[in-house]
């Protein structure tokens, strides 16, 4: 498999002007529940699809009107941390770099997000249904569906490049690294 650096993804991603899609395989915390858990910090590989260059105001808007709902009192705030790099598509923060990806409900549906497994910080393979318990639900944006009433809500997320294994971008598949 062919290797990316952080610098030549960032590369690729401003060569391409507009929204592209793109897909990662990461190892991220998963932000267990500290309370009685045994087995301490529990981190999700998962391998999922995404779009870059998503402009996040006008998505959701567009998702308003396929769910035929008002988004006029909808206003996306500013980005609450780090400073964009790439606007809609990467995010500095205290020197590292973030790849933000957004989907839709509809592109989630096609496109479902799969968890390839979970793991303590020493690397062990660790049961999902013992984790189950310590893990949080998934939460739909409040933001958006009070003030644009979605139903199903733009799914935002941003991936430290230190925590992405492998990358698929413009049909190639890359193992990420510093």
């Amino acid at each position: 498999m062919k290797t990316l650096t952080h610098n030549q993804l960032i590369q690729i991603l401003q060569a391409n002007k507009g929204t592209q899609i793109i897909g990662i395989q990461a190892l991220t915390d998963s932000k267990a529940r500290k309370t009685n858990n045994p087995f301490g910090v529990i981190f999700k590989k998962v391998r999922a699809t995404g779009f870059v260059g998503v402009d996040y105001q006008q998505s959701v808007e567009r998702e308003a009107v396929r769910q035929g709902t008002d988004s006029t009192d909808f206003q996306a705030e500013k980005l609450p941390w780090g400073k964009w790099l790439l606007p809609n598509k990467v995010i500095e923060h205290n020197q590292k770099f973030y790849l933000r990806t957004s989907a839709t409900p509809g592109q989630r549906k096609r496109h479902q997000a799969k968890v390839l497994g979970y793991y303590d910080a020493s690397g062990n393979r660790l049961q999902g249904d013992k984790v189950k318990p310590f893990l949080p639900s998934r939460r739909e944006s409040n933001k958006q569906q009070e003030d644009a009433g979605l139903a199903g809500t733009v799914d935002v997320r941003a991936y430290a490049f230190d925590s992405i294994q492998k990358v698929r971008v413009k049909g190639e598949t890359y193992k990420l690294v510093a």
